[in-house]
């Protein structure tokens, strides 16, 4: 047995990164305090969803609502970097190539659906995709793995046959708390050293360096 499925983040993984993210948690961590709720040390810098959790385990805010005020703040920037969004390079080439060899293959992004889906369709890739799993479709989103095993159940596969690729910390951790490979691509949300840090199996430059990975990979013992 090898490695059977490929899934993806997408905002600089498969498309270039152009969110703004850190303005979009800094909206986000402004409305929380406006409302008179301590984050403490917690700031922008924090993943939304540990910020959530923050609130949820510490402060008795419900989930729902925080996940409603997030999706207010940063849905807009996510709009925003859509209308802007363009394949890496090699990026088509790359999806075409693990079609045609057998792979299944997988998204998963803590973007909301409605953002996921206007990009790929935008660039013309939706098709590539048995499986799509977004913010919304999880109750938590990375750095918890929930989003990356939804895309490997959907894809119905086992976490140790499937890769993971993201551009950033988050991403790594998410992949590695899931149980998959975890291939990290420099020039998006983290820079090398952050990737390293995390933990990444991996760490590729450019898109197609990933059909070279998987070879790697495929030798491995499962």
């Amino acid at each position: 047995m090898g490695v059977d499925a490929i899934i993806f983040d997408l905002d600089g993984t498969l498309t270039s990164f152009s969110l703004r993210i850190l303005d979009a948690k800094r909206e986000f961590v402004k409305r929380i305090r406006e409302m008179g709720i301590d984050l403490g040390a917690l700031d922008e810098r924090k993943p939304a969803e540990i910020i959530i959790t923050y609130l949820e385990r510490f402060q008795g805010f419900p989930r729902e609502y925080s996940r409603r005020i997030l999706d207010e703040c940063i849905e807009p920037y996510e709009l925003e970097a859509a209308e802007v969004a363009r394949l890496r390079d090699n990026g088509r080439a790359v999806l075409e190539r693990l079609k045609s060899v057998g792979y299944r293959l997988g998204l998963a992004s803590n973007n909301s659906r409605r953002c996921v889906e206007m990009i790929l369709m935008r660039l013309g890739i939706r098709g590539f995709f048995d499986a799509i799993v977004s913010r919304d479709d999880a109750v938590r989103m990375k750095p918890h793995e929930e989003i990356v095993i939804r895309a490997v159940e959907h894809l119905k596969t086992l976490p140790r046959k499937a890769v993971y690729i993201g551009d950033s910390a988050v991403d790594v951790i998410a992949g590695k708390r899931a149980g998959a490979h975890v291939v990290a691509i420099t020039g998006g949300a983290d820079p090398r050293e952050r990737l390293l840090e995390s933990g990444a199996d991996f760490i590729i430059d450019e898109l197609d360096e990933l059909l070279e990975v998987l070879k790697i990979i495929k030798q491995r013992p499962l």
